[in-house]
């Protein structure tokens, strides 16, 4: 009996001590989750506060793109700034932006997004003075970012020559910024982020929108409705950086926050996330309640038959407390396991949602992983191959950097030589800071580029346009006169001398006169007429001019013209030019003997003339250039006939483009519609 007392007795011990042990196990678990949550916290805290950022600087890079173009341009259209304004700022999201474009003298060109920019109560927007001002400050290459408690006003000055002809001004305000990055987050149930700035200044509350704006350091009674002090936001902003902690709430209820700090402008952002720590630790109370009766339960029932089945009862125990040691590991498991495939799947949403390539590259610069995209661009699985098999053979068209990463625009990659590729790479760090591999997204960026490169040629167009009309305007009234009196004198003339210097001067006048009524005609070439006509009965006509031209005498020219094509309406004149002036740019291409090879053919809806020589060719390096005016190899030429023959063909709604390779000769090609 006494020995039963005994073993009673320890029982009891056991049971007292296994009692506290459960205690303590769920106070330190209940700790510890509170405290992993509290870091999931302020993952959260610095994910937003970076989102934040990015997109602030993302505003700025697309703000300086714009003032790039706009002093390009030199131009002040508040239609070209609308265009430029909806193409850059198409992807920023909902985030209400206001911009507003002055010349250099302050006056507006284009506003959007602010009604009329003025000055409103706590919104504070800077007067046109103040932003040429600040713009003169930061030419040619420089941005200002002034900012309150309500707004953000990002000063881009537009500059060309480091001379000020503009400057653009765009203001976000900072609730709809919050409201977009901070309004959806909620930390568990009940929690929720806000933010304030460096100065103490709350910037955005979601349950207190009416305090925005106040300053915790210069507080009255109203302020003290929902809080007891403000101890703790103090803390946070002398903090100046990130952390995590507890704290009690004006409410008396333990809460848990955590907050990160950004750098916007020259200011500080201070991102918070906070949530009730019974929130956190319900589960945990509701499971203690849940041991603590079990314990009891099985202390009764062993102090009642632990004289009789102890050794029983303890097998027992130990088989019970295997198989739920066992089930808690098993359920951990699980859970981790659906965790990881989560988190892997949002992963593969947001990498197969991103409309560019992307590559893993390591050290050795070998391709771990792509994406879809990146093989659709590729055309292939590259994945295992080295990097340098598919950006060496490649021309690079601009390249900057910025934060670690560097940009490039490529042509000639992965085999396509028509299209331009941006390269973005950026490093791979570990806990250390030590690279160890790189991330590469690759964009297809040929319509831009050659969006680029056609308005660059309308302006050349235009500007030779002037400049051609003020030439002729200037040396056609001074030569007219010379040439009449070189007349007047050639018919008075006696001596041969002077006879044959007159004639060397009228000879060289009328080439003068030639080569300016080229260039006449080239800037002003009228609206094409559109009349019913046969196209290869233009092409005949145009041989037919041709044919006691010296250039073509010692080639041949072979027709395959097909019978089908229709009638069409075009303009015959300005057609037969452009053939005329394709026929005789491959004559002289052939100088002595060759043959030209002219045909019609219907591809669809369209008429497609081929002109196809057997002359020099063209080099890589001229090819791109021919259809600029003024530009020529030859040693006679004036650079106008391709230049005029192309915007020709432009103003019939069709399509002159050539394919030539040095050595094997030229082939122009017209594309007409057939209506």
């Amino acid at each position: 009996m006494k020995a039963q007392l005994i073993i009673i007795a320890i029982l009891v011990i056991i049971i007292s001590g296994i009692l506290l042990l459960s205690v303590s196990f769920q106070h330190t678990l209940q700790m510890e989750m509170a405290q992993q949550f509290n870091k999931q916290q302020l993952l959260l805290a610095r994910s937003e506060a970076s989102n934040i950022l990015a997109y602030i600087n993302r505003v700025k890079e697309e703000m300086f793109s714009i003032a790039q173009l706009a002093s390009l341009f030199r131009v002040n259209d508040e239609a070209l700034y609308q265009f430029l304004s909806k193409f850059f700022l198409r992807n920023l999201g909902k985030v209400k932006l206001g911009i507003k474009y002055l010349d250099s003298k302050g006056e507006t060109i284009f506003t959007e997004g602010i009604v009329a920019f003025k000055q409103r109560a706590n919104r504070y927007i800077p007067s046109n003075e103040e932003i040429i001002e600040i713009a003169e400050r930061s030419c040619p290459s420089d941005l200002q970012v002034r900012q309150n408690s309500q707004r953000i006003n990002i000063i881009i000055p537009v500059c060309r020559f480091d001379a000020l002809v503009g400057a653009i001004i765009t203001s976000i305000d900072i609730q709809d910024l919050a409201r977009e990055f901070l309004g959806p987050i909620r930390s568990g149930s009940q929690g929720y982020a806000w933010m304030m700035d460096g100065e103490g200044n709350l910037l955005y509350h979601p349950s207190q929108p009416d305090m925005v704006g106040r300053n915790l350091y210069n507080t009255d009674t109203s302020c003290f409705n929902c809080h007891k002090s403000f101890d703790v936001e103090k803390k946070i902003v002398e903090s100046k950086g990130d952390n995590y902690g507890q704290y009690v709430a004006p409410t008396g209820e333990d809460k848990v926050l955590a907050f990160s700090t950004i750098t916007v402008g020259d200011a500080q952002w201070i991102v918070t996330v906070s949530a009730p720590y019974s929130e956190i630790t319900m589960a945990i109370q509701s499971s203690r309640k849940y041991h603590l009766f079990l314990t009891v339960l099985i202390f009764l029932a062993v102090t009642v038959v632990s004289a009789v089945l102890i050794v029983l009862n303890r097998k027992r125990v130990r088989a019970e407390e295997l198989e739920k040691h066992t089930m808690e590991l098993e359920q951990k498991v699980v859970d981790r396991t659906q965790e990881l495939t989560t988190e892997k799947e949002k992963l593969n949403t947001v990498v197969t949602a991103i409309g560019s390539g992307i590559m893993l590259i390591d050290n050795q610069r070998k391709i771990l992983w792509i994406n879809q995209m990146m093989k659709n661009i590729v055309g292939k699985d590259i994945t295992g191959m080295q990097c340098d098999d598919f950006f060496t053979d490649c021309k690079i068209i601009g390249s900057y950097k910025s934060d670690n990463m560097q940009t490039d625009v490529l042509s000639n990659l992965f085999g396509q030589s028509d299209k331009y590729f941006q390269v973005t790479t950026a490093p791979v760090k570990g806990a250390e800071e030590d690279i160890q591999g790189f991330i590469r997204l690759v964009d297809d960026v040929t319509e831009i580029k050659k969006m680029e490169d056609q308005m660059m040629y309308s302006e050349k167009l235009a500007l030779l346009g002037r400049l051609t009309t003020g030439i002729v305007n200037e040396i056609g009234n001074p030569l007219t006169s010379v040439f009449s009196f070189v007349q007047m004198l050639k018919e008075k003339e006696h001596d041969e001398f002077k006879k044959e210097s007159l004639e060397t001067i009228d000879l060289y006048t009328n080439k003068i006169a030639d080569i300016l009524k080229q260039l006449s005609g080239f800037s002003k070439i009228n609206g094409a007429e559109l009349k019913p006509c046969k196209v290869n009965g233009l092409i005949e006509d145009a041989l037919s001019l041709l044919q006691y031209d010296k250039r073509v005498n010692d080639i041949t020219i072979m027709r395959d013209l097909s019978p089908g094509i229709p009638m069409t309406k075009t303009d015959g004149n300005l057609l037969a030019q452009v053939i005329v002036n394709i026929v005789l740019n491959a004559a002289d291409a052939m100088s002595d003997t060759g043959t030209l090879m002219i045909r019609s053919r219907m591809k669809g809806e369209d008429i497609v003339l081929t002109f196809e020589d057997t002359g020099t060719g063209i080099s890589k390096e001229n090819l791109t250039r021919i259809f600029d005016p003024l530009y020529t190899t030859k040693d006679k030429g004036t650079g106008l006939g391709l230049a005029v023959s192309q915007n020709i063909i432009e103003k019939l709604n069709g399509l002159l483009t050539v394919d030539s390779e040095l050595g094997k000769g030229s082939k122009f090609v017209i594309t007409l519609p057939v209506n």
